[in-house]
């Protein structure tokens, strides 16, 4: 049987085996999931994984509910898709998934008002400490762990490709993006985290929004999610974290933070929808 799966080794097309479930291509390369309930189709040169205190604090700071209108504004943007509308099936890919939050927050989300629609969710990272997890704690969706430069799939293998909070880069979304399907990335606002980046940028100005967009995707939709959130310098910290920048705050810079208390933190984040030119 057919697969949306390239051989990691050879990218020849995959099969599944009848018996085993396994892979396995042409030129008789063979891969299982493992027994943790996740494929490891390859890894870069440099192994990418997260600290455990830097997992415990992202974790942290998603569970504690502060980025659910995110995901909600999410499911709301693609249960009014006309791909979702008028389609009893969504297969997705989540690029760069970590431990799966929002997988497994937009499924349950999206359950509730799109209850029809049968979902099928792919979550793809190169750390395999964090599929770990997302696979323990959400085993349904499929979970591999590959390099992100070259994805292990076909062309034209989803109907949704979702980018949260990560730089749209290079051509292999659009690749394994199907002719009608869309790909929504959610990128920080302007005014994201604002307050925490006062701490690091002194001076600090707010510059334009910009839609610096790859030539083969065309934006059908866009809307900004701004709101506040009261916070601990704790949940501050770990929020840091979660950015690009977290490397430019000092020891000194990271006490300040720690020991502040953010009444209202700006969350600001851009929902963009695109469609293949």
């Amino acid at each position: 049987m057919n697969s949306i799966y390239l051989c990691p080794v050879c990218q020849s097309p995959f099969k599944v085996h009848e018996e085993s479930k396994g892979l396995h291509c042409e030129n008789k390369h063979h891969f299982d999931v493992n027994e943790h309930g996740y494929w490891v189709f390859s890894q870069p040169k440099k192994l990418k994984t997260d600290s455990r205190a830097i997992m415990r604090a992202k974790r942290y700071v998603l569970e504690s509910g502060i980025y659910v209108p995110l995901a909600q504004a999410m499911a709301r943007v693609i249960a009014a898709l006309p791909q979702v509308v008028t389609a009893d099936a969504l297969s997705q890919l989540d690029f760069d998934c970590g431990d799966g939050y929002f997988l497994r927050t937009l499924k349950e989300i999206l359950a509730e008002q799109t209850p029809a629609l049968a979902l099928s969710q792919t979550g793809i990272c190169e750390a395999e400490n964090a599929i770990f997890a997302a696979a323990k704690a959400e085993p349904t969706p499929t979970y591999i762990v590959s390099t992100l430069k070259h994805l292990p799939f076909a062309n034209e293998s989803f109907d949704l490709v979702t980018l949260i909070d990560k730089q749209l880069k290079g051509k292999e979304l659009t690749r394994v993006l199907k002719q009608d399907g869309v790909l929504l990335q959610v990128a920080a606002g302007p005014r994201h985290l604002w307050q925490i980046r006062e701490f690091i940028y002194p001076g600090l100005t707010e510059k334009p929004l910009s839609e610096n967009l790859p030539k083969e995707l065309e934006l059908q939709h866009s809307e900004r999610l701004s709101l506040t959130a009261n916070i601990s310098g704790e949940q501050a910290i770990a929020l840091l974290e979660m950015t690009p920048y977290a490397w430019r705050a000092n020891d000194k810079v990271r006490h300040e933070i720690q020991n502040a208390k953010f009444d209202a933190l700006e969350i600001d984040f851009v929902i963009n929808v695109m469609t293949r030119k």
